[in-house]
């Protein structure tokens, strides 16, 4: 997974390149689903929801 600069960098992101990012993006968001809010792990959590979705848009984009 490329991360991404961002302005704020409390709020990290991510960028899924791959379909090998995609799925390893779900693992992981399965391993940390119940994050206590406020932690790095749902910082690391929203981040990867984000960057799942956001390679959902591109591959359905794609497909059409």
């Amino acid at each position: 997974m490329t991360a991404v600069p961002e302005l704020r960098p409390e709020t990290p992101t991510a960028c899924i390149t791959c379909h090998e990012d995609y799925r390893y993006a779900l693992q992981r968001i399965g391993e940390i689903e119940d994050a206590r809010p406020d932690t790095v792990e749902s910082l690391e959590l929203d981040m990867l929801k984000a960057a799942v979705a956001a390679y959902e848009a591109r591959e359905v984009e794609r497909a059409e």
